[in-house]
């Protein structure tokens, strides 16, 4: 069974755009497409694979896949899709520079740690 999800994602290419917008995305979902991430792997895979964004642990350890979901920040890896509202609007982290799409440059933010 597979399921239909609609999605308003930022997107921002500084080598090809001259501002951001948001792109509306529909994806069909397999039935172990759980999690935000999953469904963005799937946009990746069957949509767009321009579609540019940070993953890594997949358990909520590195947040890595941090983003502004539904306007809350949250990790995309541990976003369960049942609890979204549609359609689901994904921004980059605010306050930091957006470098491709989802991805922001984390500089600042590290250098705090030093």
């Amino acid at each position: 069974m597979t399921r239909t999800l609609k999605l308003k994602i930022y997107r921002y290419d500084p080598d090809q755009d001259a501002k951001p917008y948001m792109q509306d995305v529909t994806v069909e979902l397999q039935e172990s497409d759980k999690m935000l991430l999953d469904a963005l792997q799937r946009i990746k895979a069957d949509v767009d694979d321009s579609l540019t964004l940070r993953r890594s642990c997949r358990e909520g350890v590195c947040g890595s896949d941090a983003m502004n979901i539904n306007g809350k920040i949250g990790l995309a890896c541990t976003t369960n899709l049942n609890e979204l509202t549609e359609p689901i609007v994904l921004r980059p982290l605010p306050g930091l520079p957006v470098i491709r799409d989802l991805i922001v440059d984390m500089t600042q933010f590290f250098k705090q740690y030093d």
